[in-house]
């Protein structure tokens, strides 16, 4: 089986997803849609157990779509990047919001 790379033109625009909903307050938070009666929510993947790529067909938001997640537990929050078309998109946004997540900050 053949891989292949993504392209850095597809690098750049996957981290340039996660960077726009990135906080910039401390490494590793991110803006994620709100649950319920809440106006605004942000978690930080450092502390997420897993970080998934989920068909969203049950959503009514965006159905037949894939979104980024992070599970706390059994706990799973939508990141606000996407939705995407494709599995493929989804997990190159994924892998960029853990790149993002864990970068140093350079002093």
């Amino acid at each position: 089986m053949t891989r292949v790379l993504p392209s850095p033109t597809e690098l750049q625009w996957a981290f340039d997803e996660a960077n726009k909903e990135a906080v910039g307050v401390a490494p590793g938070w991110f803006r994620a849609w709100p649950t319920a009666g809440e106006k605004w929510s942000v978690v930080n993947v450092r502390g997420a157990t897993q970080i998934i790529v989920n068909h969203s067909r049950e959503d009514d938001r965006h159905p037949n779509s894939w979104t980024v997640r992070a599970l706390f537990g059994s706990h799973a929050v939508e990141l606000r990047v996407g939705p995407y078309d494709t599995k493929e998109e989804a997990t190159l946004v994924a892998q960029a919001v853990l790149s993002v997540a864990y970068a140093e900050i350079p002093r």
